[in-house]
């Protein structure tokens, strides 16, 4: 675990070394820490920082985004490459699918096909099949995404058809929490969560089984923050708790967002900011605070932690400090604001009006999102297999 010397000094040999922020976004607040050290954004994934700022209002319509080839997996999930309309996309079978809409139409690329992954992890055939949830461009040419059954990352060829290989974790059904060498590694992905990449090289993962936000670097694989258990506590970094996170972002200012599903039931409901402070010999200095949420699962409006979230998931930001996500368990797209903290339902007139709108999310599903530097929001319902373009 990260409260451990050997760990602390591990952590410190993977150089897991952050550049201060140089970032104007709005947020900016310092978590209480003397000294605050920012996650850089990726260079090739999209944050929604470098796009323009959503402009959504009541009663907006989805525009559905046809695909022919690929199927949609109950965990399937969507990331964006910066400066391009093209999606990738995680299916079923273990599939992962490239989604070209530069050209206006979806122009639909097979990357994985059924089988390769079975046959890299499993080829006797003997243990579960291989099932893909989240997912990230770490550059030009690659991706990496998580794969449950066998609770390891990933690499993805964008440019090689069926170049896959193992990117961290000890390839085992039974999960584990160790950290170390990345192919020794054990994760615990017993929930959809998701994988982003950051501008330094390091990967962050949203370990939903063992509650815990993990750090990938230079061959090592450390615990950032998280116990292992399922409870709630905001605070210094080794005294944090998640209850199943699920979704990760960074925003403007180099804060990691973190949303909680809540499935542990001692917390959760909520989304957290954590700020990184000085990496020493004793340690990762930080602070994780609580954003919005009261924990409660219910979606409606409010101040930060006033407003209630039901399993929010797949946090993403704009360019003017906004964050938008789902609640999970209602199917609502949330969205806060950075000006006076409001956290409402911005495709109706009020939340209370959500359960009788339409234009909802599958409820009890997951739905992830994604922003492109054009502006435009996209949204995949996993369960109902559908892809919807939000434009502003």
């Amino acid at each position: 675990m990260m409260n451990t010397l050997s760990n602390r000094v591990a952590l410190a040999a993977a150089g897991l070394v952050f550049a201060m922020a140089t970032s104007s976004c709005r947020d900016s607040s310092s978590n209480g820490l003397a000294s605050v050290v920012a996650f850089l954004p990726s260079s090739a994934g999209t944050d929604g920082c470098n796009g323009v700022d959503q402009v959504f209002t009541p009663g907006q319509a989805f525009a559905p985004v046809a695909l022919g080839v690929w199927t949609a997996s109950p965990v399937s999930q969507v990331a964006v490459a910066r400066g391009e309309e093209r999606l990738f996309l995680t299916g079923a079978a273990a599939t992962v699918v490239e989604v070209d809409l530069t050209g206006g139409g979806a122009v639909e690329t097979t990357l994985v096909t059924a089988g390769v992954i079975q046959d890299l992890l499993d080829p006797t055939m003997s243990g579960p099949a291989p099932i893909l949830s989240g997912l990230c461009v770490l550059d030009s040419d690659t991706l990496l995404v998580m794969e449950h059954s066998f609770n390891v990352v990933l690499m993805v060829s964008r440019s090689v058809p069926d170049a896959v290989t193992l990117f961290a974790g000890l390839p085992m059904p039974t999960p584990g929490l160790a950290d170390g060498p990345a192919s020794l590694a054990r994760f615990s992905f017993d929930a959809a969560a998701s994988i982003v990449g950051t501008g330094d090289g390091t990967v962050l993962v949203a370990d939903s089984g063992n509650h815990c936000i993990r750090a990938m670097k230079d061959g090592f694989v450390t615990t950032l923050a998280g116990s292992g258990a399922p409870f709630f506590g905001d605070g210094d970094l080794e005294a944090t708790f998640f209850d199943t996170p699920s979704g990760l972002s960074i925003t403007c200012a180099g804060r990691l967002l973190v949303s909680e599903l809540g499935l542990g039931m001692a917390g959760g409901h909520r989304i957290r900011s954590l700020a990184l402070g000085q990496l020493s010999f004793f340690g990762q200095a930080g602070a994780v605070s609580t954003l919005v949420g009261d924990g409660t699962p219910i979606s409606v409006q409010g101040m930060g932690e006033l407003a209630s979230v039901a399993g929010p998931m797949s946090p993403v930001t704009t360019a003017d400090g906004e964050i938008y996500w789902v609640d999970g368990d209602t199917g609502v797209l949330r969205r806060w604001s950075p000006l006076d903290g409001t956290v409402d339902c911005p495709l109706w007139t009020d939340c209370a009006s959500v359960l009788v709108g339409s234009e909802r999310f599958t409820p009890m599903g997951l739905t992830t999102l994604a922003s492109s530097d054009d502006g435009v929001l996209y949204a995949l319902d996993a369960v109902a297999g559908t892809l919807v373009r939000i434009t502003p």
